[in-house]
């Protein structure tokens, strides 16, 4: 059993992945771990349904002292989503969501915030319903390398991937100031952020990495 931990070089702490690496075909235990509340309403899907790892970045700014639940939130990949080799979502499409619940802070407690992405908006307008979950979140001036400690500590760039119908993120506080993110593909959200004091504030510009399959694959929501 191995457990993949990557931080940004420049940053010093990051997402730990916890599942089954669907390219990779080792298998990972889940940890003992409390996941935020949201992240337990789950759903059941497919396994045979593949989400593919994207790059993309938040086009508003969303902090949990202001949003309220069902404001509408928004992503741009920044690199295609491709499956089989063939280009499904290419750079550039937009991607369409909300916030489902929000808590905000009060005298310095703790808050919440968490997001679907649920829609692509492609450049001719038309709107592909997906299945989107976030394995990472970063600032908008985060590097594109990283270090993966179970290479030894060496530099690499992130690819894309298959993202397994089992996995689980959690991404500890450091990498954006005090607010930590987590994720499972098999939660309705596609992820949860929480600061223990003070409110989430998610700038635009933000880094996210996102795993996503387009409804078109045959995933449908509440099967």
């Amino acid at each position: 059993m191995k457990n993949r931990f990557m931080r940004p070089s420049s940053i010093g702490i990051a997402a730990m992945l916890v599942a089954t690496c669907g390219d990779a075909g080792a298998q990972m235990a889940p940890q003992n771990t409390q996941s935020p509340e949201n992240v337990q309403s789950t759903q059941s899907m497919p396994r045979n349904i593949r989400l593919v790892s994207a790059d993309a970045r938040l086009t508003r700014s969303v902090n949990s002292s202001k949003a309220a639940q069902g404001q509408m939130v928004s992503a741009k990949l920044t690199s295609d989503v491709k499956n089989a080799g063939t280009t499904e979502l290419p750079k550039g499409t937009m991607l369409m969501g909300k916030v489902e619940q929000v808590k905000p802070s009060t005298n310095d407690g703790p808050s919440q915030l968490s997001v679907v992405f649920d829609q692509a908006r492609l450049s001719n307008g038309r709107l592909v319903p997906i299945k989107a979950t976030l394995l990472g979140a970063y600032p908008a001036n985060t590097s594109d390398y990283w270090v993966d400690t179970t290479t030894s500590g060496s530099l690499m760039a992130t690819q894309p991937r298959y993202i397994a119908a089992d996995e689980k993120v959690d991404q500890e506080p450091g990498t954006l100031r005090h607010v930590s993110m987590h994720s499972s593909v098999q939660s309705n959200a596609s992820g949860v952020f929480m600061n223990k004091d003070g409110n989430v504030n998610l700038k635009s510009g933000t880094r996210l990495q996102i795993a996503i399959a387009p409804m078109s694959n045959g995933w449908q929501s509440g099967s």
